[in-house]
């Protein structure tokens, strides 16, 4: 069986406070006072980055 090679991405201070403050957002909006954690937030906004359109 091959060994993965994938790593982690590190995220800088300042991107972790921009996912807290997107978590909190989220947090305000829900009658239950839920939230996303950090780390689905970050793969939704990655997911939506690689699903945009390619410039020609």
């Amino acid at each position: 069986m091959a060994t993965s090679s994938v790593k982690p991405v590190l995220l800088s201070r300042d991107q972790i406070e921009q996912l807290r403050a997107l978590q909190e957002q989220e947090r305000k909006k829900s009658p239950l006072g839920l939230a996303p954690t950090i780390h689905v937030i970050a793969r939704q906004l990655m997911d939506r980055a690689l699903n945009m359109p390619k410039e020609a």
